[in-house]
């Protein structure tokens, strides 16, 4: 009877049961050096935060670098997390600053060294304040003054409304009816965004 075939390898098992995490970057696949994380867990984390990050329209790179401090014990540098991620430096200095300012990253220098290291604070409400604070709560105000711009101009005096709108008071009926539907919704997601931060960021 002949031997059985090999069967090949499949690379992607490989990969996943790699010790090491492997991180797509422009120059290819790069190694985490010492890392002792298992492969899917690193990736895994930096996935679940970008995906927070661009929830909240914030620049995914914010995630990407939370993402992968929260996913280390040890602090790390801006180089290695710039490498690690496969972002410039450019882009993982802007998002270290922004995540500082969230109070959801500290800078620590250790003794006698220029270079800086960063960790994650793990209260969850740092971050979600900070993506908040960032792009939800700006948005909310630009459209609360542009609902007041709009009723502004359809209360305004019948003469300096177009000839087809005065012409037809049902149609600007109707304009005020939706855009106090607007104005509603407006009113509630101000109402429920201290507890949506509250629960969101509740760890």
């Amino acid at each position: 009877m002949p031997p059985a075939p090999k069967l090949a390898r499949d690379p992607s098992r490989v990969a996943r049961l790699s010790p090491t995490r492997r991180i797509s970057g422009p120059q290819g696949s790069l190694p985490a050096p010492g890392s002792l994380l298992p492969a899917d867990y690193e990736s895994g984390l930096v996935d679940i935060f970008t995906d927070l990050a661009e929830l909240f329209g914030n620049p995914k790179s914010y995630g990407q670098i939370y993402g992968l401090l929260f996913a280390h014990e040890t602090p790390l540098s801006m180089e290695d997390i710039a490498r690690r991620l496969g972002i410039s430096q450019g882009s993982a200095s802007q998002g270290l600053r922004q995540l500082e300012a969230f109070g959801a990253v500290v800078k620590e220098r250790t003794d006698g060294s220029r270079q800086a290291l960063y960790t994650a604070k793990l209260e969850m409400k740092l971050l979600i304040s900070g993506f908040l604070k960032e792009r939800v709560i700006p948005r909310l105000e630009s459209t609360e003054s542009r609902i007041k711009a709009l009723r502004a101009s359809l209360n305004s005096h019948p003469s300096s409304l177009n000839s087809s709108l005065r012409s037809q008071p049902s149609a600007l009926s109707s304009m005020r009816f939706r855009l106090d539907r607007v104005a509603k919704w407006h009113r509630s997601a101000r109402t429920i965004l201290p507890l949506a931060r509250k629960i969101l960021g509740g760890g």
